[in-house]
């Protein structure tokens, strides 16, 4: 009898970002959903890593990747970013921390000009409420969604990126600047890989994909929660046709909305993540 399929998830948040379970709760999922191989990739930040992999030693099955989602900049369109996904991360590193500490530090002042700027257009929230949505995360677009949520400024988190919050939104403050170049620097300069993330939602990402491989990155996202069939289809084609990895995961954040995508029900087969840890573990060897 042939052994099922790995499940495997490569992109989900913490609370130590803008997800809403915590890692010890995150990881209790994981084990209930029956993912065999997860990566915790929180937002500029690796500071649930540690909790996570405690709590992964509870469950034997269950393979946990150290993981990192950076915010980076877009080559050619100033007004958006790039998300690149890093995995396999020798996390504990000072100056990696230290970098990413600065990170957050940047994402600190960029949430409170942004409320702000909401303030003048009539969407009052306090700082100080965003600040405790975010608890020890730092604080992202969706913490200030939620305290307008709250404050009954909007019905859902996600009707903030409808014209307030996203990128060409009018309270949209620019975040900290880093190239993709350096962001794969970053990763490598801790013995991790990177790939793009939900390449849909990158502006001309047909353009971009052919460039991938120039700025070191080894694959991008194909089987992701919210890509039709047809979409992952077309996508597998263009990672072979430039020789990426097709990789994914659900991005899970635990929202709750409807439709959201649990992990483990979507994700890469087991030989695409075993490329994966290969190209890894040659960036390890050569340093």
């Amino acid at each position: 009898m042939t052994a099922p399929s790995p499940k495997i998830d490569l992109h989900m948040h913490t609370t130590l970002s803008d997800g809403r379970l915590t890692p010890e709760e995150l990881v209790g999922l994981l084990d209930r959903q029956g993912v065999d191989i997860a990566a915790v990739t929180d937002h500029d930040s690796t500071q649930g890593l540690d909790a996570a992999m405690a709590a992964a030693e509870g469950f034997p099955r269950l393979r946990l990747v150290a993981g990192i989602e950076i915010s980076a900049d877009h080559p050619t369109d100033e007004r958006s970013d790039v998300h690149v996904l890093g995995y396999f991360l020798d996390y504990h590193n000072d100056a990696f921390q230290q970098r990413l500490a600065g990170f957050r530090d940047e994402r600190l002042y960029r949430g409170e000009r942004m409320v702000e700027r909401l303030l003048e257009q009539g969407y009052a929230v306090e700082w100080e409420r965003v600040l405790e949505i975010a608890g020890d995360a730092g604080v992202g677009r969706p913490h200030i969604a939620q305290a307008l949520v709250e404050r009954g400024h909007i019905a859902t988190v996600k009707d903030a990126f409808n014209g307030l919050l996203n990128d060409e939104g009018t309270a949209f403050v620019d975040r900290p600047h880093i190239s993709i170049a350096e962001s794969v620097e970053l990763i490598a300069s801790v013995g991790g890989v990177a790939v793009l993330a939900h390449p849909l939602y990158v502006p001309g990402y047909e353009a971009l994909i052919p460039q991938l491989a120039g700025f070191g990155i080894v694959g991008f996202e194909v089987h992701y929660g919210d890509f039709k069939p047809d979409q992952r289809r077309d996508l597998e084609r263009l990672a072979e046709r430039y020789g990426m990895l097709p990789t994914g995961g659900s991005d899970y954040h635990a929202m709750g909305h409807e439709g959201e995508h649990l992990p483990g029900t979507v994700g890469p087969p087991a030989e695409v993540f075993a490329e994966l840890e290969k190209r890894a573990e040659a960036v390890r060897a050569h340093g």
